[in-house]
């Protein structure tokens, strides 16, 4: 639940319980009731919203269950370069509406935080210029300050100019006293509190006067006990108009004057008030479970609603570079990655009704989306439409090339995923796991999806939904480049994608990976343990191939658990120098460096090996990072072993 959402429950919450309030129980005389619903409806309204209760929940059936064994992730420094400058970038995510919307937030709780602390102090700086008297268990100050009489905790500041002894002074002594006996203080503040957190809800505002009206009916009420009201009525009128005030203090002569008046001098029906009471139940039953129960859906998440047999399921397919923008080439120059990128798309989109697939294209021919000339205007065209669109997910098709950077003679598909820690990215990886289980069918497919370690793809990053990029083989690879431009193979790609989208809607699937060693197990179905995920994540972009490791051309495994307590925070590093039996499961981790033809510059030991790895390991996790949202799942202990790779160069392909 994102913060906005939560204020935006916070003010259904509040507007239902204050509305039952100003149809039933505003203007009746039991006051003490009404402070304490209304102290109730403030603590409900804010705390309400962040409980989730899930009920209506119903077991899958096999069939509509899809079954993963591990999905890998691998964070790479290479492939598709399709992204924006950082300054725009940067400048396009600080300013869109949503950070707008924060600051402007962040603004207004700051200037009533700094209200409220002004006040503070000039309660503190007149009870340092006056003298204080002792009576009872409370400080008396006689002050000459305008808006005096009040009372602030146990602190009544008492007008010089008013007679202490007369009738009229006992009244509004007695007035003051019961502010301080009923800490009536302690209520204000917490509402100034929690108003100037929630300042943008109107209906916390009228909270916050009503109850310190409610404040002024009970002790009216008590300084009346044994006088005559009708007098003390007088006296509220001929004192209000001398009223200057602070808003966190009880005063004498505070507004509200004609209601206080008839809460004075009327009397009401216990029955009513009875019965305007006992409403107040199924009222707020109705408003819990409005709030915190939630259903919970079957088969299907938030992001695939849309998922279903009844309707078409819409897709955005991207046809990769076009117009000034060729993308990669074969090595003669003579395809252009944008024309296989586009051919492809094309099959996708005719085959796309026999699937029950709306295919929405951001490209149709060889022209950046949007009729722009300019390649970066062109990647912002692509994920407008996606905004525009809201798909059910987005596919970018590209192909792929070695470059003067990457590994030369590669080869086969390879899908790469948003670098974020979202449920959004989460669904990328089900995506991409859905898509690779289809296309290893007809071509080599890496079953290992790839994240950029650094800058992320624009059309990843920048999509309202699930999204992958696509990078149909290696166009300076003889082998990939012949199958690719084959329109009969393009054809046969283009439905194992659509068999992937299809099953990634809820269709019966199950995931083929690399097997694991009979020594463990993996961890089943890691993306639905966010934790994992974000332990995973953690290293992914903190660890480094040890230069001393690289430059020794020396490979290595470590086996690590980290433990994560109840607040999120990862801590408890071990080391292990084989598969640790207590461990039931451990999961995969792999980081991969390139080396060049150049002989090592020395032989390391095995030990010097492991502790060059082991260090790396541990400085990862020096910084005891925290994670938000760790309640899917209680504190543990989790293992993983990680790989550290060399992945040595051949001649490239003529």
């Amino acid at each position: 639940m994102t913060f906005l959402l939560y204020l935006g429950k916070v003010m259904l919450c509040s507007g239902i319980l204050l509305g039952y309030y100003w149809l039933f129980l505003r203007n009746k005389r039991f006051h003490h009731y009404n402070r304490f619903y209304l102290l109730a409806t403030l603590l409900v309204s804010v705390l309400l919203p962040l409980i989730k209760i899930p009920v209506l929940h119903h077991s899958q059936s096999p069939v509509n269950q899809a079954v993963y064994q591990t999905i890998q992730v691998l964070t790479v420094n290479y492939g598709e370069e399709d992204m924006l400058h950082e300054a725009p970038s940067m400048s396009l995510f600080l300013w869109n509406m949503q950070n707008l919307l924060y600051l402007i937030y962040i603004i207004g709780t700051l200037v009533l935080l700094f209200a409220l602390v002004r006040s503070l102090m000039y309660i503190w700086r007149i009870s340092r210029r006056y003298p204080a008297e002792r009576i009872g268990g409370l400080q008396f100050f006689n002050t000459r300050e305008p808006g005096t009489p009040f009372s602030f905790f146990k602190k009544i500041f008492w007008n010089d100019e008013l007679a202490f002894n007369s009738q009229e002074g006992q009244q509004i002594f007695q007035h003051e006293l019961f502010h301080v006996q009923q800490k009536h203080s302690s209520d204000i503040i917490l509402i100034e509190l929690v108003t100037a957190f929630f300042w943008f809800n109107p209906f916390f505002r009228i909270l916050k006067k009503e109850l310190k009206a409610i404040h002024e009916f009970l002790a009216d009420q008590y300084a009346i006990s044994g006088n005559d009201r009708f007098a003390y009525a007088e006296l509220l009128v001929l004192q209000t108009m001398k009223a200057n005030q602070l808003s966190i203090t009880n005063h004498f002569f505070q507004n509200h004057i004609k209601r206080r008046i008839a809460m004075i001098t009327t009397n009401q029906s216990a029955r009513i008030g009875y019965r305007s009471r006992l409403m107040a139940l199924p009222v707020l039953a109705l408003v819990f479970c409005t709030i915190a129960f939630r259903a919970q859906q079957s088969g299907l998440t938030e992001n695939e609603n849309n998922l279903t047999d009844h309707q078409p399921i819409t897709v955005m397919i991207d046809a990769g570079h076009g117009g000034s923008d060729p993308g990669a080439a074969s090595p003669d120059g003579k395809v252009k990655e944008k024309d296989l990128a586009l051919q492809i798309s094309k099959k996708i989109q005719q085959l796309a009704p026999g699937y029950k697939v709306n295919v929405v294209m951001t490209r149709t021919d060889d022209n950046f989306p949007g009729g722009t000339t300019d390649k970066e205007d062109g990647l912002r065209a692509r994920t407008a439409l996606a905004e525009k669109i809201r798909p059910a997910m987005y596919l970018s098709i590209h192909v792929s090339t070695t470059g003067e950077s990457g590994p030369a003679n590669r080869t086969g598909i390879e899908i790469y995923i948003p670098n974020d820690t979202t449920q959004r990215v989460n669904q990328s990886k089900l995506l991409g796991a859905a898509l690779t289980q289809q296309l290893t069918k007809v071509y080599t497919t890496d079953e290992t999806l790839k994240q950029r370690l650094e800058k992320n793809i624009w059309v990843l990053q920048r999509t309202p939904c699930p999204a992958v990029l696509i990078e149909c083989g290696y166009i300076d690879n003889a082998k990939d480049l012949a199958y690719f431009s084959n329109s009969s193979n393009q054809e046969a790609v283009a439905k194992k994608i659509l068999e992937g989208i299809v099953s990634y809607a809820g269709k019966p699937m199950s995931m083929a990976t690399q097997a694991p060693s009979a020594d463990y197990t993996s961890m089943p179905s890691p993306l639905h343990d966010s934790i994992l995920y974000k332990i995973s994540k953690q290293f992914n972009r903190n660890c480094r191939y040890p230069q001393q490791a690289l430059a020794n051309h020396a490979e290595g495994t470590v086996y690590f658990s980290v433990a994560v307590n109840e607040k999120g925070e990862i801590g408890n590093v071990k080391l292990y120098e084989q598969a640790p039996a207590e461990a039931k499961t451990i999961n995969d981790l792999v980081t991969v460096s390139y080396v060049n033809d150049t002989p090592p510059a020395k032989s390391l030991t095995r030990e010097e090996t492991q502790q060059l790895f082991s260090d790396m390991v541990k400085r990862v996790y020096d910084t005891k990072p925290r994670f938000s949202n760790t309640d899917q799942l209680p504190p543990a202990q989790y293992f993983f072993k990680v790989s550290f790779r060399l992945e040595k160069p051949t001649a490239p392909i003529s």
